[in-house]
């Protein structure tokens, strides 16, 4: 009934995904591997803030050529987490573009998507109306029957975590006590896991209002307390951070925090054009006792060293060794 449901709709995209990737797309962007493929446990790919905006064409060629290449790892992605921000006012035909782009690109993918400022209007429009349209893509494209902009997966066994800001004003980071403690009974799920959390938001943190519209520090308590025993991933957007070690790879109040770039940023100003940033995503590799982030560059099909050569990228050990698989 779904499938029938949802059939106009899937279609429609697809066929401007195909116009727009032959129009702005440029294809046959290399493959990838893993650095240790036989003994990595998990993997997946964090993108963010693809900003697809109808009207604006010089953005096309990068997030089509960005978005056909994150799915080309050799191994295979377990997940691929998108960060929010993916298209520009939250209207109806840059969903159509960007989620018929991704069922072009990354279909049968298990994609992860967060609600971002972006994508819920922005502070243009209705925003119940908005929210409900991105209901209805999360749904069309991803099989995520949502009643709240917060969600876990499970995917081989660890925790994604997914927030989601329920502010009324869409420049706001709005967590309600309900979410807050749903966040707590899904980590206390996650630690019976023995395995790695990954709790996942479009905003950082230090973002985070309570229902009164006052800055909060429980959510980051929430994560602080957990991390005191547990292995813990903030992953966030927004920021369009570059991909830098000691930018976008932080220890921050006492938790590993990761930011993200925008997979589409351009250079700003009077010449506006994709540059060697342009692209930038994350590529993440767990394994026995640790876990690395690498920032790769799905645009130009390369890791991102920063200007001195060295590799963007960081490797954090784990608390709780996850141990040898029991074949």
């Amino acid at each position: 009934m779904r499938l029938i449901r949802y059939l106009p709709l899937r279609v429609l995209s697809l066929l401007v995904a195909i116009v727009v990737a032959l129009v702005a797309g440029k294809f046959g962007g290399e493959e990838y591997e893993l650095r240790d493929p036989e003994n990595c446990k998990l993997n997946f790919t964090i993108i963010s803030d693809v900003h697809v905006e109808t009207n604006n064409w010089k953005r096309y060629p990068a997030f089509t050529r960005g978005l056909q290449n994150v799915p080309k790892s050799k191994s295979g992605n377990d997940a691929i987490v998108v960060l929010g921000d993916s298209v520009m006012c939250g209207q109806y035909l840059e969903n159509v573009i960007f989620h018929g782009l991704m069922e072009l690109f990354m279909r049968g993918e298990t994609v992860l998507p967060v609600l971002g400022n972006h994508d819920a209007g922005n502070g243009e429009g209705d925003p119940a109306k908005i929210l409900n349209r991105w209901y209805r893509f999360t749904d069309a494209f991803f099989d995520l029957q949502l009643e709240h902009p917060y969600y876990y997966q499970v995917v081989d066994g660890y925790y994604f975590i997914i927030l989601g800001s329920e502010a009324e004003k869409t420049d706001e980071c709005v967590y309600s006590d309900t979410q807050l403690t749903w966040l707590e009974d899904t980590l206390a799920l996650a630690a019976e896991s023995g395995k790695p959390a990954f709790v996942i938001a479009h905003f950082p943190l230090h973002w985070s209002k309570d229902e009164n519209l006052q800055q909060t520090w429980r959510p980051l308590q929430i994560l602080q307390n957990y991390y005191s025993e547990h292995d813990l991933f903030f992953l966030c957007g927004h920021h369009h951070t570059p991909l830098q070690r000691d930018q976008s790879f932080r220890f921050q109040n006492g938790i590993p925090q990761i930011y993200a770039p925008s997979l589409s940023q351009l250079t700003s100003g009077e010449d506006y054009h994709m540059d060697e940033k342009t692209g930038e995503g994350i590529v993440v590799e767990l394994y026995e006792d640790s876990i690395t982030f690498r920032g790769r560059n799905f645009v130009r099909s390369e890791w991102v060293v920063d200007d001195d050569g060295t590799p963007c990228e960081r490797t954090y050990e784990l608390k709780n060794p996850i141990g040898p698989s029991v074949s």
